[in-house]
């Protein structure tokens, strides 16, 4: 611990231990360039499903820190993506094969975001440019035309460290980004999306059940994603986000899985691993550059679940902004990292999570049938098919 009014420094600060701030920082440390990680919990990485897709295009970024090969080991790769319907009969399939000459990692991985994150923290560990601390929580901070200084609380004390750069990777109620007053406009989805994880075996209900699947349903969305240990769904409830959420697990919940398995077994009787509701937002801050901090990940853009895009272009984030630390014009390449990352986020993510999550939630028997004919179509087409898979893995959008 520092000694009063001595600052621990190093050339960058890292705020958040997540997966996007452990990237950045093994990202930098491997470029030989020292970083102090702030994380304000502690160094338990619990074992919580939230994310967990891994797009061709993370791989690729990830198997340059040699993350991709442990987790190509464990991961469930999906091979095929499908759309269908709760009670319709039509549906689509796009097979990933159709990518394999645009990618190493034709296929999606399935890879809980918590095991990523252990992942993360052993790397650091072992490398001598991280210094990661635990239980410091940042609570001031200043920047001038040459360093940031961050106040932070630990153990009761209060203690100053300091960097040439700051990167924000604090998540969704980013300090960093409160505390330079950086908008974050944007909605909150009016309604409680609910993911709830199982090791129930759909695969022995279902068949030719995919690995990921995304259906529509009279009450919206309903997805079903096989994970290493469990299969994970999630949907849209009719619970407004200011309401207590009804007791136990979601009548939403046992209404979609009644009609996906037909009524052959009673949705209550399903073992539950997890059980958690959330709030879904579609937000963008101003700026991912104020001065000599950077933002990245949840602190600079939030959006809907579906399609699995926030966990992979936080990633694709702090890549970028390591590469931008570690050029050496620092001025001239992180202001095109802010400009090139919130171009992507605005212009990209933000437009295809959105219609991802308005076209899968609707409810309208006509629509949902209208939507499952155009993506059939699409997934016929080669060439087509192709283009959407592309997109939908992000491939070309990670720089």
């Amino acid at each position: 611990m520092a000694l009063p009014g001595r600052p621990v420094e190093a050339p960058v600060v890292v705020l958040g231990g997540g997966p996007v701030g452990m990237v950045a920082a093994l990202a930098l440390a491997r470029r030989d360039i020292p970083v102090i990680v702030l994380e304000r919990g502690d160094d338990e990485v619990r074992s919580e499903w939230r994310g967990s897709t891994v797009h061709p295009a993370t791989l690729e970024l990830l198997d340059e820190l040699d993350l991709a090969a442990p987790m190509l080991k464990e991961g469930v790769r999906a091979h095929h993506l499908d759309y269908r319907d709760l009670e319709l009969s039509e549906s689509a399939r796009f097979p990933y094969e159709l990518l394999e000459r645009e990618t190493r990692y034709p296929f999606r991985l399935q890879y809980e975001q918590y095991k990523l994150v252990r992942q993360l923290r052993r790397a650091v560990d072992g490398s001598p440019n991280v210094d990661m601390r635990f239980g410091h929580d940042v609570v001031g901070l200043r920047q001038d035309d040459t360093r940031v200084e961050l106040d932070v609380t630990v153990g009761g004390e209060r203690v100053v460290v300091a960097g040439r750069w700051a990167v924000a990777a604090d998540g969704a109620h980013s300090i960093a980004r409160k505390l330079l007053d950086v908008p974050f406009p944007g909605f909150t989805y009016p309604f409680l999306s609910l993911v709830v994880a199982t090791p129930f075996r759909f695969e022995d209900a279902l068949a030719d059940l995919g690995t990921v699947g995304y259906w529509s349903g009279p009450r919206g969305r309903f997805s079903l994603i096989r994970t290493p240990d469990v299969w994970r769904a999630a949907l849209s409830t009719a619970t407004r986000v200011d309401d207590d959420p009804p007791p136990g697990t979601h009548p939403d919940f046992h209404a979609a899985v009644d009609l996906l398995l037909k009524g052959c077994l009673d949705p209550r009787e399903l073992p539950l691993s997890q059980h958690q509701m959330y709030r879904s937002h579609q937000r963008l801050a101003a700026s991912f550059r104020l001065g000599r901090v950077l933002l990245a990940g949840d602190a600079a853009h939030l959006s809907s679940t579906t399609g699995g895009m926030g966990l992979n272009s936080g990633i694709h984030d702090a890549m970028a902004l390591a590469a931008a630390l570690a050029a050496p014009d620092q001025e001239t390449a992180t202001s095109a990292y802010a400009e090139r990352r919130r171009a992507v986020a605005e212009r990209f993510v933000q437009p295809a999570t959105t219609e991802s999550r308005t076209s899968a939630d609707a409810v309208d028997v006509a629509v949902r049938r209208d939507r499952l004919v155009r993506l059939r179509a699409l997934a016929e087409d080669p060439a087509e098919a192709t283009r959407y898979l592309r997109r939908v893995s992000m491939l070309g959008i990670q720089n």
